[in-house]
């Protein structure tokens, strides 16, 4: 074995390795994985040239570019496959390892701190499998996200970019309050700030973009780079946001009332599906002023999530989205859904909201089965915001 070869890539000699004539087909080519046994290529791996072992059958089925490489030499030199190792100076040992693990018996490690290395070597040997594979790794390990955002700075990949973009989306109030993310840096930053996918408010957005702006000190100017960001998301406003999430519509007979604005709501999910947030109706006579407002999510006695911010009231009615960290619910989960609104107000502030007599639901009967508690007279609760398990995002 050449003194190159690095003994943690676990090279297998023809002598050392057992009888693989009981193991599965996925376990015997395991073993060939950096074997000398039958090998007939040879690579000159990372910066420190370790010596890695392959097998051109099962690289060239795989890749076309190995194909051409092994067949015509168009993209190496000849003497790189005529005995002479392949230099790959650009992919360290480890990766170009669970490259071949991939190739092999299509079982590579990936990890956030490989997996754009990994992209990359999909990307040069025309592996489509492989980069389908760690995007959809950022689309699951939503803990992963924002490291592998940065990481791919250095390479600036679209797609893998698209892919943390959509991850991002999907849940974003779990990623703002993430450590991570107050480490961005500004342009990935204005990547997310311009996206229209995102299922939080606009608040809740220039919250996070001014907690990640006090956290530059000394990194960039803060003022700044906030006006930047709030620049991008007021241009952002012009467009209707679009949570690409279904409704829960409530309809009923119309008031306006001094009365506190409550509603509580039963849930039951009829098959797998998030959610989201609720609509809250807002508008009032003669008035502008926020109000407090209280949004609790209950699974039997104990609470979930829980969103509380002021809601702006103004004299005109619209439906103000309150979003909050994505819950999933297996089929048949219960929850409380509590609209908690303000007790009482400076004035005689009459609230547009909706009789809790003769409403009705509107949507999917398939999907969620609700059941109102009439303890309270008026809602302002206009729609629950939520996506089934076999919802696809457009992005």
């Amino acid at each position: 074995m050449s003194d190159n070869s690095v003994s943690s890539l676990q090279t297998q000699s023809a002598a050392s390795l057992p009888n693989q004539s009981a193991a599965s087909g996925d376990q015997r080519v395991k073993f060939l994985v950096n074997s000398e046994l039958l090998s007939d290529v040879t690579f000159s791996v990372g910066q420190n040239g370790t010596l890695i072992y392959g097998h051109r059958f099962p690289l060239a089925a795989a890749s076309e570019v190995f194909y051409e490489m092994f067949t015509a030499g168009k993209r190496e030199p000849p003497s790189s496959v005529n005995g002479e190792p392949i230099a790959v100076p650009d992919i360290e040992p480890d990766t170009f390892l669970e490259m071949l693990k991939f190739v092999y018996y299509d079982n590579p490690t990936i990890r956030e701190d490989n997996l754009v290395e990994l992209y990359y070597a999909g990307k040069k040997y025309n592996l489509s499998g492989l980069r389908s594979r760690c995007q959809q790794f950022v689309c699951q390990e939503e803990a992963s996200v924002i490291k592998v955002f940065t990481a791919n700075v250095k390479h600036g990949f679209e797609e893998l970019n698209q892919a943390c973009l959509k991850t991002i989306c999907a849940n974003p109030l779990v990623i703002f309050r993430s450590s991570d993310f107050l480490e961005l840096p500004l342009e990935l930053v204005e990547k997310i700030a311009v996206q229209r996918k995102l299922r939080c408010n606009d608040d809740q957005l220039l919250d996070a973009l001014k907690r990640w702006a006090q956290h530059q000190d000394g990194v960039v100017d803060r003022h700044e780079a906030l006006s930047r960001l709030k620049a991008l998301v007021e241009k952002q406003q012009e467009l209707n946001r679009d949570y690409q999430c279904r409704k829960w519509l409530f309809f009923g007979p119309i008031c306006y009332t001094v009365d506190a604005c409550k509603g509580t709501f039963h849930v039951t999910a009829l098959k797998h599906l998030d959610l989201h947030g609720v609509g809250i109706y807002v508008g009032c006579h003669e008035n502008e002023m926020p109000v407090s407002m209280s949004i609790l999510v209950m699974s039997g006695d104990k609470m979930i999530r829980r969103w509380q911010a002021n809601v702006p009231i103004r004299e005109d009615i619209y439906v103000y989205d309150c979003m909050f960290e994505r819950i999933s619910l297996r089929t048949n989960s219960k929850v409380t859904i509590i609209c908690d609104g303000p007790r009482k107000t400076d004035g005689p502030l009459k609230k547009f909201t909706f009789w809790n007599r003769g409403f009705t639901w509107t949507g999917d009967n398939s999907v969620l089965k609700l059941e109102d508690d009439r303890n309270y007279e008026h809602t302002a609760i206009a729609y629950i915001l939520y996506r089934t398990k076999d919802s696809r995002d457009s992005f």
